[in-house]
């Protein structure tokens, strides 16, 4: 299969290697080197007859450009490799390009396959991949095994660590029937990684050329015997079986506490001798591997508290954001004792316990005044329970993604997070801190600047301007009828229209962007709902939604007594009391 040539080259190597367990599983790794810093995805798909399925998937790693990818081989399959161009979304990486083409193994357990082409691009020149043997590469490491209980099969990942959180290199799609799981991954310097599922995640400390051979338990994430392995991964084995009666506590559905703490007091009074025999000839392993289990040991009762507080509703588990009724016992272990050192970057779940220490540590705060907390006083309470300043940007970007649904206009972003704003200069933290930023600064423009600068048409045809109701609060309703988000606030819009009533220093008004074609329709539907106040309609949007930018609605907007724009977004009506507090200052 031919590509067309432009700007991309890619050359994919494989290598040679001498593992007889490979060559007895029949598995084939490709590795590679692109040519340009983009984020890149590679996957492996088989097809048997009609059936088409994933084998095994690399992200390229951007720091380096490479990737490597065992692929289980068989006769009678025809394969084909996918490679997928991926770009910056809203919260996550979206696909942009892929394109595939098909790849021939022939038996061959250590390919070199070259491309030279544009796989993306719309050149005239074209040409098609050719492999060949090639020498091993050097610093790499392997992982291999079977799994228990994999009886439908099972998708497995290694995941390296970047900045307190896990990133997928590779992934086996280990299919129904079979057990066996490969990887291989290039490395510069050793450190943690972790075979994940949807639901467990087992750590592993590597080093450039390692040769792991485990068994793995897929119910729990714990290993359960090695062929091969190393000092320190017979470390990490130890701690998993000391820990594993609580961690099958923690997988129920609401973890039982009484359960949990007779299981988790005995190992509380044996952890210190624990730590205590860390010692590999790693100097660096027994340090990080110390931290990892006083991590492991905080983070467990910290989950299981916060899993217990879940309340099913209706057919539904939903998930507790507070820690309720925690035990006195629970307090005393964890409120002052956080873990402050800046290796939590490089262990997989220092994110998840900063965070969940940061919030734990609200607890310290009576719970009368608790309830009361404004974000921005959480948030404030939250940077200040970390003392290290190499931690504090982590415990930002997780409330950046906490609020980013909850904070309503450029105000209130100011007051949560422009106080912390040179903690925001890391990369990914950067990028969320500005696009949030972004979202609300074009509104600055209109704060406390008049709004008398707009006519519109009520129900009669009559012209009405914001200047008639001067010396009045005026809360704006901007919607539409064929808008449903609009339609589900207008219950809680006449809550509050309602709370008041015979209130003269406050005017509601309703906003339209429907068509003046279809003006019949709006005012059925003002019927219809029973809407109040005074109800305004703007073509399309033409004239208010134009001067305002009001590219999305609902929107709910503030204007005070003197006519001026105090807020051009509202808290939505459903988040009532948040709502009313924007309303009474004004009042």
């Amino acid at each position: 299969m031919k590509q067309k040539i432009s700007y991309l080259i890619l050359l994919i190597c494989g290598f040679l290697f001498s593992r007889n367990n490979y060559a007895q599983r029949g598995f084939t790794t490709l590795s590679g080197t692109f040519d340009q810093k983009k984020n890149y995805e590679i996957t492996i798909i088989g097809k048997e007859a009609d059936r088409s399925f994933r084998l095994a998937k690399a992200v390229v790693d951007t720091s380096t450009n490479k990737f490597m990818l065992p692929v289980p081989v068989r006769n009678g399959i025809h394969y084909s490799m996918r490679i997928d161009r991926m770009k910056e979304g809203h919260r996550r990486l979206e696909l942009d390009q892929s394109i595939n083409f098909p790849i021939q193994f022939n038996g061959q357990q250590n390919l070199e396959l070259n491309i030279t082409a544009n796989l993306f691009g719309q050149g005239k020149n074209a040409a098609s991949p050719k492999m060949t043997t090639a020498n091993r590469l050097p610093h790499s490491a392997f992982v291999s095994g079977v799994i228990d209980h994999a009886t439908v099969g099972a998708e497995l990942s290694l995941e390296k660590v970047v900045n307190g959180q896990t990133q997928i290199v590779q992934t086996n799609f280990v299919a129904r029937g079979d057990s066996v799981f490969n990887f291989a991954i290039p490395m510069e310097k050793d450190g943690f990684y972790y075979i994940s599922t949807i639901r467990t995640k087992k750590a592993i400390y590597l080093h450039p050329g390692d040769d792991i051979d485990i068994r793995l338990d897929i119910a729990t994430g714990t290993e359960v015997g090695a062929t091969k392995t190393t000092s320190e991964n017979k470390q990490i084995a130890q701690w998993e079986k000391v820990k594993l009666p609580l961690l099958k506590i923690l997988m129920q559905q609401k973890p039982d506490r009484e359960a949990f703490t007779q299981a988790y007091k005995p190992v509380q009074s044996s952890l210190g001798a624990f730590i205590a025999q860390i010692k590999t000839n790693n100097s660096r392993f027994n340090e990080l591997f110390k931290t990892t289990v006083q991590l492991d040991n905080d983070l467990l009762a910290l989950q299981m508290l916060l899993k217990s507080s879940t309340e099913k509703r209706g057919v539904y588990w939903m998930p507790s954001k507070e820690f309720v009724d925690v035990p006195d016992y629970y307090k005393g272990l964890l409120i002052g004792h956080m873990l402050n050192s800046a290796d939590l970057l490089t262990l997989g779940d220092g994110y998840s316990y900063l965070n969940l220490s940061a919030r734990f540590s609200l607890l310290q705060v009576d719970e009368a005044k608790r309830k009361q907390l404004t974000d921005a006083e959480k948030v404030g309470l939250y940077m200040a329970a970390v003392e290290n300043e190499t931690l504090k940007p982590l415990i930002l970007k997780s409330q950046l993604e906490d609020l980013e649904f909850n904070i309503s206009n450029y105000s209130e972003f100011r007051e949560i997070f422009l106080p912390f704003k040179r903690y925001a200069q890391v990369g990914n933290i950067q990028k969320k801190y500005n696009g949030l930023l972004n979202m609300f600064v074009a509104d600055t423009a209109y704060i406390g600047k008049s709004s008398y600068n707009f006519t519109l048409p009520d129900m009669e045809g009559k012209t009405v301007s914001m200047k008639d109701f001067k010396g009045k609060v005026i809360l704006i309703d901007v919607w539409a009828t064929w808008c449903g988000p609009c339609k589900a606030q207008i219950p809680f819009f006449k809550e509050i229209e309602e709370e008041y009533k015979g209130n003269d220093n406050i005017v509601f008004v309703g906003i339209s962007l429907d068509s003046e074609k279809d003006k019949a329709k709006w005012l059925s539907a003002i019927k219809e709902k029973e809407l109040g106040g005074i109800q305004l309609l703007d073509d399309r949007g033409k004239f208010f939604g134009k001067q305002y930018g009001i590219t999305a609605i609902p929107r709910f907007c503030l204007i005070d007594k003197e006519g001026n724009w105090s807020e051009i977004r509202c808290p939505l009506p459903e988040q009532k009391e948040k709502l009313k507090k924007y309303i009474n200052q004004l009042l």
